[in-house]
């Protein structure tokens, strides 16, 4: 009885080098994949079981993609100082859907800021909606 083994194609040959390539393909899809689920986070940063108002005065807007940011000097809590950041929708939703622009928001207005805290205490806001200094009411997040 002799017994006979198929031949696998060799990794130098046309069709072993051409799976390598798949093989590699596939991985860095599957890789790059894993980082965008990752990247966009939604509120989950965030203690959205209760809403705070908060008000300050605004040192830097940065209307940038994926999220807008204010930054504003306003105190916590325990009276502590401090400049926090703010984030807001991407520029595309706040401007299309919002009444944003990159000029909608400047450094030394004085605005109150409606959303939720960051669960780790830290000096960081989601914005739900935000009062201006020349009376208007904007969503953060539309």
């Amino acid at each position: 009885m002799k017994m006979t083994f198929e031949k696998l194609p060799d990794s130098g040959t046309k069709s072993g080098i051409f799976r390598r390539f798949l093989r590699l393909v596939a991985i860095l899809g599957i890789l790059l994949a894993v980082n965008s689920v990752w990247a966009h986070h939604g509120l989950a940063a965030f203690d959205t079981t209760h809403t705070v108002v908060k008000e300050g005065t605004v040192t830097d807007f940065q209307f940038i993609n994926p999220h807008a940011f204010i930054f504003a000097d306003m105190v916590d809590e325990k009276g502590k100082k401090a400049n926090w950041r703010l984030e807001m929708g991407s520029p595309g939703m706040l401007s299309k859907y919002g009444g944003w622009n990159a000029t909608t928001v400047k450094r030394g207005d004085r605005v109150r800021i409606q959303g939720f805290l960051a669960k780790d205490g830290s000096p960081y806001m989601s914005v739900g909606r935000i009062w201006l200094p020349d009376g208007r009411s904007l969503e953060g997040r539309p």
